[in-house]
């Protein structure tokens, strides 16, 4: 007799604004390493010159971990416009809408100036950073991308800017930080390259090793 497999547990959907002083802060990075959860990133507009960040997020894991990980977001100050269970609806700021504007890739934020670069080494221990900018195709909508990173390779991930449309019909950015030891770097590079994912490099970020 086969044992019983233990039931998935229910993904909790959440709609966030984080505020722009949040927006240079691995703060959904942190979500998946410190409460051991994935999470995947279904839509988003991020940009450097508006007051707030836009994502919705969809959370599986332990119901306790979530939780913990929603008060930590709450405890930052992130607005938590929307929050479903099992699509159902229990929060609900029907004021607040996601926004509609869309980026390209030609439009996402500069590198990071030297005072941000130094500020988040100092903070992570983490003293390799990876620069990229990422395709994340339609067919990827249900793939949590970037939590995987985080989870299978112990690297921290900071978006710096990102496009992913709502509706699911189209390919979506993210400009990203990755940081971590120049191994877990290449692993986590050879991974995006083997999901065949559009990727861009920033050439300056490397320091000298190759990939």
């Amino acid at each position: 007799m086969s044992p019983k497999k233990s039931p998935q547990p229910t993904p909790v959907d959440s709609r966030i604004r984080i505020p722009q002083h949040y927006q240079r802060q691995p703060v959904i990075s942190r979500l998946v390493s410190r409460y051991g959860i994935s999470v995947n990133i279904t839509s988003a507009m991020l940009t450097p010159t508006e007051n707030y960040g836009w994502f919705d997020l969809q959370f599986q894991g332990n119901p306790e971990h979530i939780c913990s990980s929603l008060l930590y977001l709450q405890k930052l100050g992130v607005d938590l416009i929307q929050l479903s269970i099992a699509g159902s609806v229990q929060h609900d700021l029907s004021s607040q809408p996601f926004p509609s504007q869309k980026l390209n890739k030609q439009e996402f934020a500069p590198l990071a100036t030297s005072s941000h670069t130094q500020a988040y080494q100092g903070y992570s221990g983490q003293s390799h950073r990876l620069r990229l900018q990422i395709c994340i195709l339609k067919d990827y909508y249900q793939t949590p991308v970037i939590s995987d990173l985080v989870s299978r390779y112990g690297i921290t991930v900071n978006i710096i800017a990102a496009s992913l449309p709502a509706n699911q019909q189209d390919d979506g950015w993210f400009d990203l930080d990755l940081w971590g030891r120049p191994q877990q770097l290449f692993s986590s590079f050879n991974h995006l390259e083997k999901l065949k994912l559009p990727l861009w490099l920033d050439a300056s970020s490397m320091h000298g090793y190759v990939l």
